[in-house]
């Protein structure tokens, strides 16, 4: 077991440099996902412009790049030997960068940017949902009270909308709080970088767990943030009333400051990472393809699907269950599975296997290190993300309609494949898509419970890049892009529409 020591000595040393830069992380990005996430929302919403339907779905693909992946590929591009940076100095007749401004991307700040870039579309979508859902006759009872474009957008605009850009900020925050790959690879230390150094540097679970404590009691006040703002604070539009938003068409300056508006975070957060990754990739790709290569590729196939399925179903049977049995104790069940979302992958990691050695100890089973270990983890974590999905969908069901089938003495098995899987269908699809490119984009949990001898593309990835093969890490990358692209655009067809 650890010494008292080890904990002391992590309070004298670094313990306050994990507070500051995990706070800084939560601000920053706060600030960049809100601003860039509702600014394109809105644009897209309310107007009109050359490629709006094509930024329509393009602002969703930075989802698609896991923030491991974009980190090492910002670095190739803009570190001090990045090719963007040797470019400047080539053009400048520069020989070193001292001799120009240069912030280096391998920074904190660059952490931040790079995590923004990915993270804002959870903004984007969260909010222009909500604007959709809104009736333009708010926007004319504005125009007809002598406002402007700009105060109906300060005045009416942001108050209505803060609940969207809220919740699809806190989404955000929580996911750059709990990331490992870009802080551990630029070299920013906070809680979860420091959860792995005490566990594999120091041996030491006991300060792991309190340092996975004090992160969590960060995420939870995140929670309790969410749920203060968003009580009591409902806008929505009579039914009666409603009428669809009317786009306006932009001309002139207006329609190219909105089409620089929207391209900036599509070009910065996909188009030249992806571009770059391709160029990688066809430098690299004959050496790293071969057997062992496709092999892993299956194993992530199988772990994703598998795991996708099992919490698409898990989670049809926990919000299921609540609508049957109308009790307490099924919906506080449920509620209490959602907090795993909000648990960070590595805090995960230490909790399932502290659970899975007292279970090996107390049966005499070895379950540590199994597929079933990562996948029972894989539940933990995104149960929450499929039972979302389902109570959505459910709510779209009127409760006349089991009614309808009690009086009808129809079975619960004819209930369930007559009426209830047709109209739920869209939402478990939607269910697996996200979980499924949830689990091949994890990173910490996947590499901590992995069995031996098993990988998967972000694992693979991640040890690619720890021994510096950038170009050969665009690989497996590659494949997690590509993968996270096509689903991606089949998601956002169904979650948005013209």
């Amino acid at each position: 077991m650890p010494s008292t020591s080890n904990w002391e000595h992590l309070k004298d040393t670094v313990l306050s440099e994990y507070i500051f830069n995990s706070l800084y992380i939560m601000i920053g990005v706060a600030f960049l996902t809100s601003i860039i996430g509702f600014s394109t929302a809105y644009i897209t919403t309310m107007y009109s412009f050359t490629f709006s339907k094509f930024y329509h779905y393009a602002l969703i693909l930075p989802f698609a790049i896991p923030t491991y992946i974009m980190s090492y590929i910002y670095a190739g591009i803009f570190d001090i030997t990045g090719s963007f940076t040797m470019f400047i100095l080539d053009l400048l007749g520069k020989n070193n960068v001292s001799e120009i401004y240069f912030m280096d991307i391998m920074s904190i700040e660059g952490a931040i940017i790079v995590m923004s870039l990915v993270l804002y579309p959870y903004v984007y979508l969260i909010s222009k949902t909500y604007l959709m859902s809104q009736s333009s006759s708010i926007i004319n009872a504005s125009k007809t009270m002598g406002f402007t474009s700009w105060q109906i957008f300060i005045k009416v605009i942001i108050p209505i909308s803060r609940p969207a850009i809220v919740a699809g900020t806190i989404l955000a925050v929580m996911e750059a709080v709990a990331d490992f790959g870009v802080v551990d690879y630029y070299g920013v230390s906070t809680f979860v970088t420091g959860i792995f150094k005490t566990w594999y540097g120091m041996g030491s679970i006991e300060d792991a767990s309190r340092l996975a404590g004090m992160l969590m009691f960060f995420i939870f006040l995140l929670i309790i943030l969410e749920r203060i703002q968003r009580r009591n604070k409902i806008y929505t539009s009579n039914s009666k009333d409603f009428v669809p938003i009317s786009k306006i068409k932009l001309k002139g300056k207006k329609n190219i400051f909105a089409f620089i508006l929207c391209f900036i975070p599509v070009f910065f957060g996909f188009i030249l990472p992806f571009v770059q990754m391709t160029y990688w990739f066809v430098l690299s790709y004959k050496d790293i393809i071969d057997e062992d290569f496709i092999i892993v590729v299956l194993q992530t196939l199988s772990l994703g699907i598998s795991g996708a399925l099992l919490i698409t179903i898990l989670a049809f049977m926990f919000v299921y269950n609540v609508r049957i049995h109308k009790n307490k104790l099924s919906y506080i069940l449920s509620q209490i599975v959602k907090l795993g979302y909000s648990i960070p992958g590595a805090i995960i990691a230490v909790g399932v296997l502290s659970f899975i050695s007292l279970i090996d100890g107390f049966f005499d089973i070895l379950l540590t290190g199994s597929i079933l270990a990562i996948i029972f983890a894989y539940c933990v974590r995104f149960l929450a993300i499929s039972i979302n999905n389902y109570e959505s969908g459910f709510t779209k069901i009127p409760k006349s309609y089991d009614d309808a089938c009690t009086t009808m003495n129809l079975k619960e098995s004819s209930k369930l494949k007559k009426i209830i899987f047709p109209l739920i269908k869209n939402s478990a699809l939607a269910s697996f898509i996200i979980v499924f490119i949830e689990i091949i984009k994890e990173l910490p949990l996947t590499m901590i419970l992995r069995p031996f001898n098993f990988d998967t593309l972000s694992g693979r990835t991640y040890e690619l890049i720890a021994q510096d093969q950038i170009y050969e890490s665009s690989v497996p990358s590659m494949f997690i892009v590509i993968l996270g692209i096509v689903l991606v655009l089949i998601l956002a067809k169904k979650m948005i529409k013209e």
